[in-house]
């Protein structure tokens, strides 16, 4: 996971500019919009809606005509988007159909997120068991599941959690990795420590900056060795009678 997110020149909805941007493996960049407009940006970049101008590339690779599942971008909504009927670990896996030989491979990913995001307790558990900054992370693990090279978080309001993201990126890069490329769409009400860069959607008619090329940031780098901080919002492992069972 070393690729770049590059907007040129996106326009995502009308009445806006556009926005140029570079993000580096490893960094984390804020798109500051009214919420209806990071959304549309962000569902843009993720290939759910074609931009109204500009181009979206993913390591240097044009993939504005691509499909989602053509892109390699994973997607956090806004409300994290997730299933009220399936579990937390059911959550997480759901959508990855990959090819029997990587199989293995996947869900051992899948379980090293779920244990550096201090999931375990709550697999057996429905959504609304969970508090907010719980469930954030599980929709964080599910973007992270299938191992993309771009990350894109919609954040069009507050959420208990959210305000961790970078350090919560930091959890997911893989060992010996730059980490993923993000990017968070927020509204000028959310706040984000950790953030070096936030860029404006500009109102049409204001011309686009160029792509910026930042230097090389530090990236995410690997959990630490030994147990990190707790998250410190887990209520611990469930009661034996308030799990479901898993589907």
């Amino acid at each position: 996971m070393r690729a770049t997110l590059q907007l040129d020149g996106l326009v995502a909805a009308p009445g806006t500019g556009p926005v140029g941007v570079l993000v580096q493996p490893g960094e984390l960049v804020a798109v500051v919009a009214r919420p209806p407009v990071g959304t549309a940006l962000a569902r843009v970049v993720l290939g759910l809606a074609a931009p109204l101008a500009g181009r979206v590339r993913v390591g240097g690779r044009d993939v504005t005509a691509l499909p989602p599942a053509g892109r390699q971008v994973g997607y956090v909504p806004a409300g994290g988007g997730l299933l009220p009927h399936l579990s937390v670990r059911s959550n997480i896996g759901y959508g990855q159909r990959r090819r029997e030989e990587v199989h293995a491979v996947i869900d051992e990913w899948i379980d090293t997120v779920v244990d550096r995001l201090e999931l375990a307790p709550s697999l057996r558990l429905l959504p609304h068991q969970l508090n907010e900054a719980q469930r954030f992370r599980v929709a964080l693990a599910r973007a992270a599941a299938g191992l993309p090279e771009v990350l894109v978080v919609d954040l069009p309001a507050p959420a208990d959690g959210a305000d961790r993201l970078p350090e919560l990126l930091s959890r997911i890069a893989p060992r010996d990795s730059a980490g993923v490329a993000a990017l968070a769409c927020l509204a000028d009400t959310v706040a984000l420590d950790g953030v070096t860069r936030r860029v404006a959607v500009p109102a049409a008619g204001d011309a686009a900056p160029p792509p910026d090329a930042p230097a090389p940031p530090a990236g995410n780098p690997a959990p630490p060795a030994g147990n990190p901080a707790p998250l410190a919002d887990d209520p611990g492992p469930p009661a034996a009678d308030a799990g479901p069972v898993d589907r």
